[in-house]
């Protein structure tokens, strides 16, 4: 009989740190399914397979249960890495490329995204909560985009502020429409298609 290697214990995965993340991984799984409107703490908790005290220890009300799933969100986007560490990309294309990777490889994250949007047009700890996260995706591929202005890639009389913002919410909408209608929304070819007359202005 094989046996069974206990895995020593880290920082981050003791149980508390565990139940949390549990907690959360459910909460972001039924708003993919149900929306936020349909979410229900004790669905949360059946699904985390925890009583519903255990939930409300972690998280005191459900407001704040759905600032920590924005988080949880951006993590998701980032791969699991702390978006404030993140080092940008190498290119405009390279972030474009991990954009379509997160993206495919995580379906529900576009779906609980515009969930989460939603709620912050009339809900501010959420407003709030997503518009840091935007705001430091925003600076990132800003800092990309200043790069490539001073490589020649892009015209030196663009806005990187602007620009970025075009970027950003390009790529939103692509992803609103392709979970939308797949079939005729190829995220790659219009990446390919933006990265095209960014370059055609990329010379005076």
């Amino acid at each position: 009989m094989a046996r069974t290697i206990k895995k020593k214990k880290g920082p981050s995965e003791i149980p508390g740190d565990r139940r949390r993340r549990d907690l959360l991984a459910a909460a972001y799984e039924l708003i993919a399914r149900k929306g936020l409107e349909g979410l229900r703490t004790r669905d949360i908790a059946a699904r985390a397979e925890v009583n519903i005290s255990t939930l409300h220890y972690y998280f005191g009300t459900k407001s704040d249960l759905i600032e920590a799933v924005v988080e949880f969100a951006a993590q998701k986007f980032t791969g699991g890495g702390d978006l404030t560490r993140q080092a940008p990309d190498s290119s405009l294309r390279a972030h474009l490329e991990r954009t379509a990777s997160t993206f495919q490889s995580n379906p529900d994250l576009a779906i609980v995204l515009q969930e989460l949007a939603l709620r912050a047009q009339r809900d501010a700890p959420t407003r709030d909560a997503l518009r840091s996260i935007f705001k430091l995706w925003n600076q990132q591929v800003q800092s990309v985009v200043a790069a490539e202005m001073k490589a020649g890639t892009i015209r030196a009389q663009e806005d990187p502020h602007q620009l970025a913002l075009v970027i950003t919410s390009f790529i939103m909408g692509a992803m609103t429409q392709h979970g939308v209608n797949p079939r005729t929304i190829d995220f790659e070819a219009l990446g390919e298609r933006l990265l095209r007359l960014v370059a055609s202005q990329a010379r005076p």
